[in-house]
């Protein structure tokens, strides 16, 4: 499995603070040529930091703690072929050790961009985001439960409730 995880330093944003509001999700990512803090105001490029990460434990266990796995299932197989990836996190959300995903236009604050590359990568997240209410109500990538494309939820009610 290949994780590539990538963000974009502005030329206003301090290196340090984007680093780690990025290694908030994901501690081991260590991307190549960071620049150096500059003097403001200054006409630097933008700079796309990329690196390689060896899991995403804590964004699972973030998802975990705050119930929305589900959402990170949907979140995270919405541009999924089946075996490459591509989902964004919030770097704001990241800078305050919070996994909120992006479906939509890109949030004050950046995006933590990821691809995640792996054959039967649909079977994989599903796996990887089980809790036991899906025994109950099983799900999987793009089912009839899904996200919508502009991530607003789908409507459902299960009769055995009623």
């Amino acid at each position: 499995m290949e994780i590539i995880v990538a963000t974009t330093l502005l030329n206003h944003e301090r290196p340090d603070l984007v680093l780690d509001s990025v290694r908030k999700m994901f501690p081991g990512w260590s991307p190549g040529d960071v620049p150096e803090r500059g003097v403001f105001p200054t006409d630097s490029p933008s700079v796309r930091l990329v690196g390689n990460v060896e899991s995403l434990d804590e964004i699972i266990e973030e998802a975990r703690n705050h119930r929305i796995l589900d959402t990170a299932l949907d979140a995270m197989t919405l541009k999924s072929d089946g075996e490459i990836s591509t989902f964004s996190l919030s770097r704001q959300a990241a800078s305050a050790g919070r996994c909120s995903f992006v479906v939509d236009e890109a949030p004050l604050g950046g995006t933590i961009d990821i691809t995640i590359k792996k054959d039967n990568l649909n079977e994989y997240l599903t796996n990887l985001t089980y809790h036991q209410g899906r025994d109950s109500v099983p799900r999987q990538p793009g089912d009839e439960l899904a996200m919508n494309e502009d991530g607003s939820s789908t409507e459902w009610i299960d009769s055995r409730r009623l």
